[in-house]
């Protein structure tokens, strides 16, 4: 069988080696690679995209003994639909295809009703969709030019030309709201003067396209693994984190939207529960779902949070903890290089003042305060300290995220930030030239990133499914604010502490020893 790597966009597949049930087994076909081909979009036969590894799908076999599979007919309806919105994108570059009359030779003298609105935006997106092949949510001239070529007969000039028209700010790039913008505007031309844009009609446009900029909002914070559409955890972990609603008022919002009850939520899902609400009194997304967002904040992304979040003893657990005891083995070698000579033959510390210019002496004193700036989980446990608090709630979500772990997390992290203080501040009164100061700065650097390389490691699927589902978790996670001006200052108190004590060994360095 072809390896998945190999496949051509556009060959069916069947979804394999699945830990979701309901997915294993189903058939759909090849959309686009993202991360160089790291993540495989496969269309499904009901129309949702999901993004798999290349080794969760395998080519259906199309020769033989009648072995393969012919379209079905939801993909032919999906077809047709998707041909549909590509004629009247082919139309967008020549103003005089827009202005034909078949719409008055039908006698029609009707506005859109929010139904034919609503399958314009769902096909601009569906094209958005498939032209957007970096998944980064934004359209290049040559993401736009690309996909035009293999789907409409356009030259190169025709097809910049469109994308100019459609590129209404003019910046270059065409984000997904230009793009209905556009389908909107065709939709009108093509219907020719039977067509009367009223101030009605426009309130309807206006609604729809506000309602898809707040599915957009949600999806760019929900839908963390970039499925375009949202799991039934994706949507409960956002409104755990947003909100303090029960997990039942959680479950009942989310059903309400989950129309089709297939277990995730589409855009087209949410724009059809935002027009039903807005319809009785809602005004924004906002209010539709409850979101409380200033009362939460995002914990940090980082490992430390990946063991707090992790159940005990599980694999996520033993993997940060590995993670520290790299960095803190690391550090304690060169802790270890630096003071094993101290004192033996007569070798200082640190070097005479008479063998350090001025200039590194100026040099050292300004670097104090940026030496102090560039430790970041020092800075973040501060911050934790002085600004969130644990709560119960996070344990509905993560019943291995208890208090004691919150704790021995930031305890890791300060313990972490605290010795490489300590060996930066060694490093920078040992320099005797200023280019030796910053390059010691430099060298140490991708030390201290070490957890953050681990952990986009496990995100991003290189070691295990419950790993990158642990580290998935870290993104979407708040914790509630404390609300308590008093401790709210500890961080800014904090780094005046640790800034004076630098000052303090800087001057008994120069002055005293």
């Amino acid at each position: 069988m072809m390896s998945p790597y190999q496949l051509p966009e556009g060959t069916e597949v069947r979804l394999v080696g699945l830990k979701n049930p309901d997915l294993v087994g189903k058939y759909g076909r090849i959309a686009n690679y993202v991360r160089d081909g790291e993540r495989v979009m496969v269309k499904l036969e009901e129309g949702r995209m999901v993004k798999l590894k290349p080794k969760q799908i395998e080519a259906v076999d199309d020769g033989g003994g009648g072995g393969g599979r012919g379209p079905s007919k939801r993909e032919q309806r999906n077809s047709f639909q998707h041909n549909r919105s590509m004629q009247s994108m082919n139309n967008s570059s020549n103003h005089s295809m827009g202005r034909g009359r078949s719409s008055s030779a039908r006698g029609s003298m009707d506005n859109d009703s929010h139904g034919e609105l609503m399958d314009t935006l769902k096909s601009a997106d569906a094209m958005f969709d498939v032209a957007d092949t970096d998944g980064d949510g934004i359209l290049t001239a040559e993401e736009f030019e690309y996909y035009m070529k293999r789907h409409t007969n356009h030259d190169t000039q025709m097809i910049r030309e469109a994308f100019m028209m459609i590129d209404a700010d003019g910046n270059g790039d065409v984000t997904r709201d230009e793009v209905r913008e556009a389908f909107l505007k065709k939709r009108r031309d093509l219907k020719g003067d039977s067509y009367v844009h009223t101030d009605e009609q426009k309130d309807k446009e206006n609604s729809l396209l506000e309602a898809a900029r707040d599915a957009d909002a949600l999806f760019s914070k929900a839908d963390v693994d970039g499925s375009g559409q949202i799991s039934k955890r994706e949507f409960e972990i956002f409104m755990k984190k947003n909100t303090n609603h029960t997990d039942d008022a959680i479950h009942k919002l989310f059903d309400s939207m989950d129309v089709d009850r297939d277990g995730h939520i589409t855009r087209e899902e949410v724009r059809k529960a935002y027009l039903k609400e807005k319809g009785g009194g809602k005004v924004s997304f906002q209010d539709l779902l409850g979101l409380e967002d200033d009362d939460m904040a995002e914990i940090e992304d980082d490992v430390y949070n990946m063991f707090f979040l992790s159940d005990s003893f599980s694999a996520a657990f033993w993997y940060a903890l590995m993670v520290w005891g790299l960095k803190l083995g690391l550090i304690i070698i060169i802790a270890f290089d630096l003071y094993k000579n101290v004192n033996v033959e007569g070798v200082p510390l640190f070097p005479d003042n008479a063998d350090v210019p001025t200039n590194v002496r100026a040099a050292q004193f300004l670097l104090l305060p940026v030496n102090v700036a560039v430790q970041e989980e020092l800075i973040t446990t501060f911050f934790i300290y002085a600004n969130l608090k644990w709560g119960k709630q996070i344990l509905e979500l993560n019943p291995g995220a208890t208090k004691g772990k919150y704790h021995f997390a930031n305890a890791m992290r300060f313990i972490d930030g605290l010795a490489f203080l300590f060996i930066n501040t060694t490093l920078l009164l040992q320099a005797t030239e200023v280019l030796g100061a910053f390059l010691n700065f430099a060298a140490l650097q991708f030390l201290s990133d070490i957890d953050n390389v681990a952990l986009s490691l496990a995100r991003d699927g290189y070691l295990s499914d419950s790993l990158e589902e642990v580290a998935g978790d870290v993104s979407l996670m708040k914790l509630p604010r404390n609300h308590n001006d008093t401790l709210q200052v500890l961080d800014s108190v904090a780094m005046a502490i640790i800034l004076l004590a630098m000052v303090i060994m800087y001057v008994l360095n120069v002055f005293v020893f």
